[in-house]
């Protein structure tokens, strides 16, 4: 099963529904946030140094439940 290949159309539409993102960076209230993909979860880093983790498969809900989080405070 390793060796079978995922049709490019296939991983596109995975890319615009956030799934298998690796890393993506996201400008966030002045600041540059770091989201990297890490088994079944995102890391947040923010100035290189990690400050929290989301654990979810999709970069969009990550992203979400951050800025949710940041709002409140």
């Amino acid at each position: 099963m390793k060796d079978r290949k995922v049709d490019p159309i296939a991983k596109i539409a995975m890319r615009s529904r956030g799934i298998t993102v690796k890393e993506r960076r996201v400008r966030f209230q002045g600041d540059i946030i770091v989201f990297k993909y890490n088994e079944d979860r995102y890391d947040v880093y923010l100035n290189q140094v990690k400050v929290g983790d989301i654990v979810t498969n999709n970069i969009n809900d990550a992203i979400a439940v951050w800025k949710q989080r940041k709002s409140k405070l």
